[in-house]
C-alpha cells in the first residue's frame, strides 16, 4: 500500500511541474508573438507558417491556450497530457519555439 500513496504523490508533484512549465510556456509563446508583431525578428518557430502578423496570431492563440488550459483546468480547455503534447508540438511547428518545449515538457510529464 505505501507503494500506491507514493506513485500518487509522485504523480501529484509532476502535475504541478507540468502546470507551471505550462504556464511559463504559454506566456512566452504570448510574449514572444508580441514582440514578434513589434517588430523584433526571433530564431526558428514560425518560419512554416510564414512571417508576419499570421504566425504573430497563430502564436498567441496557441500561448493563451496553453495558458488557460495550465491556469483553469478542465473549465475552458481540458488538462490532458495528450492535448497539452500536442499542443507543445504546434507550438513548436508553427509559432513559437521556446514556449512550445516547455509546453512539450509539460505534456510529457503528463503523461508519466
Amino acid at each position: 500500500m505505501k507503494k500506491i500513496s507514493c506513485d500518487k504523490e509522485m504523480a501529484k508533484k509532476y502535475n504541478q511541474i507540468a502546470k507551471i512549465l505550462a504556464i511559463i510556456g504559454g506566456a512566452l509563446a504570448a510574449v514572444e508573438a508580441v514582440l514578434s508583431m513589434a517588430g523584433a525578428a526571433f530564431v526558428g518557430g514560425g518560419d512554416f507558417v510564414g512571417a508576419g502578423i499570421f504566425g504573430s496570431i497563430i502564436a498567441l492563440l496557441l500561448g493563451l491556450v496553453a495558458l488557460f488550459a495550465a491556469l483553469k483546468p478542465n473549465d475552458p480547455i481540458p488538462w490532458n497530457g495528450i492535448l497539452i503534447l500536442i499542443l507543445g508540438i504546434v507550438m513548436i511547428i508553427l509559432a513559437s519555439l521556446i514556449g512550445g518545449i516547455l509546453v512539450l515538457i509539460a505534456g510529457i510529464l503528463l503523461l508519466v
